[in-house]
């Protein structure tokens, strides 16, 4: 059931049709019910708006909340509200949603806005989609009142500024939890570097890499890896675009633009007289090919490459109310190796 409310900025109006629509919804009364968090999801992309309400939907869905979708691309005006309701171990567990059409509001307004629509004594968590992050006063004061922040840090007009912004937001909001998609596609990419050197013989060249190539569609996954590996090898920051190991060595790294965006299509790491490549496969780019070239040469090995799709992460990250460690020291490391 959705119920339309013209004006954006009318919270009492907006709060009794959530009211009447659970009522309608269930056919009974305003009684007991479930709702584990506060699902705040701003959106400013027409490109990209469905892509974004779809998953948003999706984990709304599965998990008890409070969606609130700030449109700002203009395909929306007003407020529509909707509530369904299930019943599950003697608890009504509620999904509501209210989609509102933000465009003509400023910043103040709609800060307000969610402040008032908010339930209060639950978390509350942000997948901010878009452009602009802590230049956007919306984004700073919508971060201010969240446990989570989801954003990424992909596509064309993201990268480098995006990943120096999410730097400075760790400093400014210490008690936020962040996430940034960017990072988290990366997992099936750490795993097959690991995989080059389960090899015992082939274990000691992790420690005398001395170049690094990261071929991918978008800066943020290719430069994330990077600071990600060296990060985990305590390899310091030489200048921009290169590395230096604890025995003083220089690695340079090379990032080149390559293919479709939020994808890594190819690392490459140089040690001594060896290539270590893990490459997509033309034929299926489901498969990623493992190859070791030189010294210490050894067969292809063809091996999958598991496929995690954006609304598994958006789930994980509002379900891990940890700070991630390591993704905050890489993020931290990439800040610096721009400069």
């Amino acid at each position: 059931m959705s119920l339309h409310i013209e004006s954006p900025t009318d919270i009492p109006a907006i709060l009794a049709q959530l009211k009447r629509s659970r009522q309608q919804s269930r056919g009974a009364d305003d009684s007991a019910r479930v709702a584990t968090m506060n699902f705040v999801v701003f959106v400013d992309d027409p490109l990209h708006r469905v892509w974004v309400l779809v998953r948003a939907q999706l984990v709304a869905q599965k998990h008890p909340s409070r969606l609130i979708v700030l449109d700002s691309t203009r395909e929306a005006s007003g407020v529509e509200v909707s509530t369904a309701t299930r019943e599950n171990g003697g608890a009504t567990i509620v999904n509501e949603r209210v989609h509102i059409g933000v465009s003509a509001l400023d910043h103040g307004s709609i800060i307000s806005l969610v402040q008032e629509l908010s339930i209060p004594d639950i978390e509350t968590v942000l997948w901010w989609s878009g452009a602009r992050l802590l230049q956007s006063r919306t984004f700073s004061g919508l971060a201010t009142n969240a446990a989570t922040v989801l954003v990424d840090s992909s596509g064309k007009a993201r990268g480098e500024e995006t990943i120096r912004e999410l730097g400075e937001f760790l400093s400014r909001f210490p008690n936020v939890t962040l996430h940034d998609l960017a990072f988290m596609r990366l997992m099936p990419w750490q795993d097959m570097i690991a995989q080059f050197f389960d090899d015992p013989a082939l274990r000691e060249d992790l420690f005398s890499i001395d170049g690094l190539e990261i071929e991918s569609g978008s800066d943020a996954e290719a430069l994330y890896l990077a600071g990600w590996l060296g990060s985990r090898l305590s390899w310091e920051i030489a200048e921009r675009d290169a590395f230096r190991d604890r025995r003083g060595h220089l690695i340079p790294f090379t990032n080149i633009t390559k293919g479709d965006q939020r994808r890594v299509r190819s690392v490459v790491l140089r040690a001594g007289d060896s290539t270590y490549r893990a490459e997509l496969c033309d034929a299926d780019e489901r498969v990623v090919a493992l190859s070791v070239a030189g010294a210490r040469a050894k067969p292809v090995r063809l091996v999958p490459l598991q496929n995690i799709g954006n609304t598994s992460l958006i789930e994980r990250a509002i379900l891990e109310n940890a700070r991630d460690q390591i993704f905050e020291i890489s993020l931290l490391t990439v800040r610096e190796l721009l400069g």
